[in-house]
């Protein structure tokens, strides 16, 4: 009995406990089921946006076209996508409302209130197709047409159009409805094909979106039904069902031919600028086509001359913006390889480099516009000799800087390399962009060779590079597009320098000695040419500019046969200025202007063959640029002998003299002894040819007496008195060869094999 009162004692004073438990719990019922639905209605739609979709992502990165226009809003190309269509991406807030309204309506007008799929739709779809025993109605959402078109499986089955209602709803979990929208309006086929509205526009109407009228739009948004049943073009009268303004605007439907302009370029541009959707370049497509309406008829007139490509490169100096780039004549002919890109392929200079050469001297004070270069046979180098030649294969004697560079002369141009030093040359080579020569151990290999052009170059490169001389010695690389901002802008000559080459490569009276009085370079507005032939004619260059400016033109054949030609590159030269008289208005210049005079500079009478300040006995004097703080010596070299005006010549002239008509004289005093020919360690080879009749020869100027004692390997040889020429019998060994003149001596030594 105390057992039973005491267990009913203690379920009394559990009671209260156990009935606020009761309630606690009972509190907590509801808040757990809310957890619940909660998880149910919102976990799905979390873990498949957060869950990778690769499908999605792949499709949002598939190919789009580019529209490419010129500098004034010209469409140039829209490049076409893998497969030969148009896919062209507009942003969804730079579609009309006008038309995201039309489509919504005809494709899914309850778009914004379904997460996917659109049940009322499915049932009414259900309900009309059941009655009518056929489908005469679908129910596919904006979002379903997007599924479908990313699921690579095409089969007409019920798994596959799970696996598009499973990925619609992904969709709407990952994207927002604008999202959907852009991706649908510029993704859907149009047919002939034409994916997205911009480039259905474009095929069938000719028009930009902003441009689309309302009957337009209509037809657009009702030939995603049926593509090829809705064509306007093919098929106008059946849009009389929908409404007249679409019959009106279906029936004039047109395919339209998209433009290809300007092909080389393009792909230039394409091949680093993969992921635009529109460019806005600096071309102008007028200039363009004038100049390569020029460029075909110089490759016609030389149809006879194995010149068969042509590439031509303009450029805006203000901001070396790319006004022209045509990459060859025609590239459609496969015959002479069309397609390649004469802009961009390396090609020997020859003589068009040799201005960035004596900027070079004359910046660092080795040269002055009035110093003279001797033009006369030349040996450079030892083992491995070097003796170059002018193209017309005759020697000038003394020439001033810049006759020698306006004629663009060899001999100076290597005696001028040596001088300033290979490397130095080069490396400012480096600085105007000519990165080519840094390829293939170019620039190790490098020799006096490429004062003449040696190193392989593009028009790319030279274009830019030559315009440094208009732009007062500022270098800038090209640039493509429009507007763009100036950057790595570097002064690389001083403006003095720059503009001394200007004035001598727009001084028409010096080119005369290399080229005549041609009309090829004559304009009425400041300009300068150059021109360039390299080794066996296989590449003929012109490089033209004006203040605003600058051109390159080449031809030649991309098959690697000479070019049967005229030396100077006319051809090319007839093209740049052709070009630069057409976008050049000569009312923009008075008759007297021309480029900059240099500040540091003051011009002085000077003999025209010494390069000294114009004695009483000069017979031809010009006016020349002079540093302010050079002196020049007056003229030594024509002095009045017996009453006779006399041309007495430096000692270095012997051996041209000796070949010259005219008379003259050398002044060997002043002159040290110096050896012509050979060079010290240099190596001959013995030919089975004439053997007993082959001889080294030899050739010494200067020195202060008239007689040179010669010693062969230290055994008295001969004397001999001036002109210093003579021959030294071949024989298998090592040699040494010793001159005495005076107080003054040479040894050299050889080697025979």
């Amino acid at each position: 009995m105390k057992l039973k009162e005491h267990l009913s004692e203690l379920r009394e004073k559990l009671k209260p406990r156990h009935c606020e438990l009761r309630a606690k719990r009972g509190a907590k019922q509801p808040i757990l089921t809310a957890l619940i639905i909660l998880l149910i209605v919102f976990l799905p739609p979390i873990t498949m946006r957060l869950l990778p979709f690769p499908e999605l992502t792949e499709f949002c990165a598939q190919e789009y076209s580019c529209r490419i226009y010129d500098r004034h809003g010209e469409l140039i190309q829209v490049t076409a996508i893998k497969g030969g269509g148009r896919r062209e991406f507009t942003p969804i807030n730079n579609i009309p409302k006008q038309i995201q309204k039309s489509f919504i309506q005809e494709e899914d007008s309850r778009f914004y209130f379904h997460h996917g799929l659109d049940w009322f739709s499915i049932l009414r779809a259900l309900i009309q197709n059941k009655k009518a025993d056929k489908i005469v109605s679908g129910a596919s959402t904006i979002t379903m047409q997007l599924a479908k078109a990313m699921n690579k499986d095409k089969t007409h089955t019920i798994t596959r159009k799970i696996k598009d209602a499973f990925y619609a709803y992904r969709i709407e979990a990952k994207l927002s409805k604008k999202q959907i929208l852009e991706l649908y309006l510029n993704s859907i086929y149009f047919g002939k094909n034409s994916y997205g509205i911009t480039s259905a526009a474009r095929t069938y109407f000719g028009s930009d979106l902003q441009n689309l009228i309302s009957g337009q739009i209509r037809v657009l948004s009702v030939l995603l039904r049926n593509p090829a049943y809705y064509n306007p073009v093919e098929h106008s009268k059946r849009f009389l069902k929908f409404s007249q303004e679409a019959y009106d605007a279906a029936s004039k439907a047109q395919y339209y031919n998209y433009p290809f302009k300007l092909p080389h370029f393009v792909n230039y541009l394409m091949s680093y600028r993969t992921s635009e959707y529109e460019i806005h370049t600096s071309i102008d497509l007028e200039i363009s086509e004038m100049s390569q309406s020029f460029l075909r008829q110089a490759l016609e007139q030389a149809g006879n001359d194995r010149i068969t490509n042509g590439s031509l490169l303009l450029i805006n100096n203000e901001d070396a913006s790319v006004i022209s780039w045509i990459g060859n004549g025609d590239f459609f002919d496969d015959d002479n390889s069309g397609q390649i890109d004469g802009v961009l392929v390396k090609n020997q200079p020859g003589s068009s480099m040799k201005p960035f050469l004596y900027a070079l001297a004359i910046d660092r004070n080795i040269l002055g516009p009035s110093t003279v270069l001797a033009d006369v046979p030349s040996e450079f180098g030892n083992e491995k000799l070097y003796i170059p030649e002018n193209f017309n294969n005759r020697y000038n004697g003394p020439v001033r800087t810049r006759i020698a560079l306006s004629s663009s002369l060899n001999i100076p141009a290597v005696e001028t390399l040596n001088k300033v030093g290979v490397q130095n040359y080069l490396e400012k080579l480096y600085e105007l962009g000519f990165d080519s020569l840094k390829e293939n151990d170019t620039g190790l290999k490098a020799d006096l060779g490429l004062a003449l052009g040696a190193g392989a170059v593009s028009l790319y490169e030279l274009v830019p590079a030559f315009s440094v001389f208009v732009r007062d010695g500022n270098y800038i690389p090209i640039s493509l597009t429009k507007n763009q901002k100036l950057t790595n802008v570097r002064q690389l000559y001083s403006s003095d320098t720059v503009r001394i080459i200007t004035s001598i490569l727009s001084d028409k009276g010096a080119r005369a000695l290399g080229f005549g009085y041609t009309q090829t370079f004559q304009t009425s507005y400041p300009s300068i040419f150059k021109t360039g032939t390299s080794n066996q004619f296989q590449n003929i260059i012109a490089l033209g500019a004006t203040q605003k400016y600058t051109i390159g033109v080449w031809m030649g054949n991309f098959s690697g046969n000479t070019v049967i030609g005229k030396t100077g590159a006319s051809l090319p030269a007839w093209v740049a200025k052709n070009v630069l008289d057409n976008i050049t208005d000569p009312s923009d210049f008075s008759t007297s202007q021309s480029f900059p005079e240099p500040e540091n500079y003051h011009k002085e009478k000077i003999c025209s063959l010494s390069g000294l300040k114009a004695g009483p006995h000069c017979n031809s004097t010009v006016y020349e640029y002079v540093r302010n703080d050079t002196r020049l010596e007056s003229c030594s070299w024509h002095q009045k002998i017996n009453g006779k005006n006399q041309t007495i010549y430096p000692a270095e002239y012997q051996q041209w003299l000796r070949r010259k008509a005219d008379s003259g004289f050398i002044e060997y005093s002043n002159s040290p002894l110096k050896l012509i020919t050979p060079k010290d360690n240099s190596l001959f080879f013995i030919s089975n040819l004439n053997s007993q009749k082959q001889a080294i020869p030899f050739e010494v100027t200067g020195g202060s007496s008239n007689q040179l004692e010669i010693y062969y390997d230290e055994k008295k040889f001969a004397t001999i008195n001036r002109p210093f020429i003579f021959s030294i019998p071949v024989d298998r060994g090592e040699h040494s060869c010793h001159m005495l003149c005076g107080k003054e001596e040479i040894t050299i030594s050889f080697t025979v094999k």
